[in-house]
């Protein structure tokens, strides 16, 4: 456990891991598992990777930090942060596996490992001077701002496999990860509102969560529109009768 800060003065009811507000996020974290589960399916189908590349890097980044790293007064959540740590660890194989291969600027597919792990230990770096600098407890406000950077990426990412036959693209992910960060924003609204009043607020929190959830249901509409389209059969043109 890092020194850096001390979580004693806490309200003990913000760690409760039987909190109404609590339960509802550890549902959302089975969400996000469940949403991993999908990606690395589909990709494994694919041959592809599920995640863009900068959300891959950030991510892992941040699990570290949360699985090794940083406090976490709560075994159930410090549990999770493991699981999501060894689960990412597959996204990321898949990603080295397959990822230069889908590469179209050929500069990031000349230099695709040393981009990956560079951008993955810049992230690592950044994640922890932003929690050492703002005191953001247990990480918390720095992974919604991963998730927002992740959001806006999946729909860019989205228009890249369309013409791509639509690799690594998964419906259920989709609404997974809708459905984990919307139960994990209403419970992180009251953890970091208890133990963080430094803060003065939520409002910074509150439109990384509105953002996520409005670029969320943006990518669901596209991927399931893309499904949808799929299914349907082109019509053969009526023969001319001369």
């Amino acid at each position: 456990m890092t020194p850096t800060f001390s979580i004693g003065h806490v309200d003990p009811t913000a760690f409760d891991p039987f909190a109404w507000f609590n339960v509802v996020g550890e549902l959302g974290c089975v969400f996000w598992v469940a949403a991993y589960v999908f990606i690395i399916w589909q990709c494994a189908r694919d041959k592809s990777y599920g995640l863009p590349l900068v959300a891959i890097c950030m991510n892992l980044s941040w699990e570290f930090l949360a699985s090794w790293v940083l406090p976490n007064p709560v075994p159930l959540w410090h549990f999770f942060d493991r699981v999501w740590f060894f689960v990412d660890l597959i996204i990321v194989y898949q990603l080295l596996r397959h990822g230069r291969q889908w590469q179209t600027i050929p500069e990031v597919r000349d230099h695709f490992y040393a981009i990956i792990g560079v951008t993955t230990v810049l992230s690592g770096i950044g994640l922890y001077a932003f929690y050492v600098q703002y005191y953001d407890l247990l990480g918390l406000v720095g992974a919604f701002m991963i998730n927002l950077v992740m959001s806006v990426t999946f729909v860019f990412f989205y228009f890249s496999r369309r013409h791509q036959g639509g690799a690594g693209l998964s419906v259920p992910a989709a609404w997974c990860k809708m459905l984990g960060t919307l139960g994990t924003s209403i419970e992180c609204h009251y953890v970091i509102g208890m133990s963080q009043p430094w803060l003065g607020g939520l409002h910074f929190l509150t439109f990384l969560c509105l953002s996520i959830w409005l670029v969320d249901c943006v990518y669901i509409y596209l991927v399931m529109k893309a499904r949808v389209t799929a299914r349907v059969p082109e019509k053969t043109p009526a023969l001319a009768i001369a």
